[in-house]
């Protein structure tokens, strides 16, 4: 088989992205009949079809992931030939993106990125806050160098770098009469108040899920969402409680407007902070460095000195 034409993989992987033709073409601002026209070039080259037409758009065969995986492995390695270019005349050029969880950006910044930007002026920083699954798909697809989850599902092409159990608790507002039990709670006290949660796709969910089957209960929460501001909000209204990791509780918890319960169960203590990175991905000079930075500097997984 001769050469792949590398624009062509680029046509397929936005085919497959977008999952229509037509979606990519919009994106790339092309004639559809030309991407047409490319992806059947692409499948003469290989011999082989490389899509199927179903009710929910194309949908790549068997052939087209394994182009696909080779496109993703070809601009990993074209990536790290051009940051080892660059390390020659010193880290004047490059990027980073990083996927994590909300709970993460404010130590992260503090800690590791707000001094590696000043360090590194010209190396761009991408930062996407995303839920658990996400963050592992894109760390896996090589849409994040770095990801960052609160208690993310294992995954073969991932590769954990630093770990770290954050227990999980109850927020409340300091006056509330939950704040005064030191000792921690129950799992079933839970079901006396008004609850609060994060969204299904988030790493807190799969602990609640996990808590219910175990204690053979129910938690039915007066209020869902995405973001952890919003929870904090509710938490300081006295409308409810939160249930929350021991991270995301933000200036409100430092400064004792809100109190962080321990809950009495072995499972609330069990849920992890990873710092990941995809199996096998050679990492640009920029990336690597920022990695070790986390590792070494963030106060979750650096050392006691």
């Amino acid at each position: 088989m001769q050469e792949l034409n590398q624009a062509r993989l680029r046509y397929m992987h936005e085919v497959i992205v977008c999952g229509s033709v037509r979606g990519a073409a919009e994106k790339l601002d092309m004639s559809a009949s030309v991407i047409s026209r490319q992806i059947q070039l692409l499948e003469q080259e290989v011999g082989l079809p490389l899509f199927e037409r179903r009710a929910r758009g194309l949908v790549p065969t068997e052939a087209a992931e394994m182009l696909e995986e080779f496109l993703r492995g070809y601009r990993a390695q074209h990536e790290h030939l051009q940051d080892r270019l660059q390390a020659l005349r010193g880290m004047r050029r490059g990027h980073v993106d990083i996927s994590l969880s909300e709970g993460m950006i404010e130590p992260l910044m503090t800690h590791v990125l707000g001094p590696y930007c000043l360090e590194f002026p010209n190396i761009r920083i991408g930062i996407n806050t995303a839920s658990v699954d996400e963050v592992v798909e894109m760390v896996r697809t090589d849409r994040a160098h770095i990801g960052l989850a609160f208690n993310p599902p294992s995954h073969p092409d991932v590769r954990i770098r630093a770990r770290r159990h954050i227990p999980v608790g109850v927020l409340v507002r300091a006056g509330h009469p939950l704040a005064r039990r030191r000792k921690g709670i129950a799992p079933a006290e839970l079901l006396r108040y008004p609850l609060a949660l994060m969204t299904a796709p988030y790493g807190l969910r799969r602990i609640v899920d996990m808590l219910e089957f175990s204690e053979k209960i129910h938690l039915s929460p007066a209020l869902t969402t995405n973001s952890l501001g919003v929870l904090r909000q509710y938490a300081l209204s006295g409308a409810g409680v939160v249930l929350m990791a021991n991270l995301g509780g933000g200036p409100e918890l430092a400064n004792g407007d809100l109190v962080l319960v321990p809950i009495d169960h072995p499972l609330m203590r069990q849920a992890e902070m990873q710092l990941m990175v995809r199996l096998g991905r050679p990492l640009s000079t920029a990336a690597a460095e920022l990695l070790l930075r986390i590792e070494s500097r963030l106060p979750l997984f650096a050392k006691p000195q």
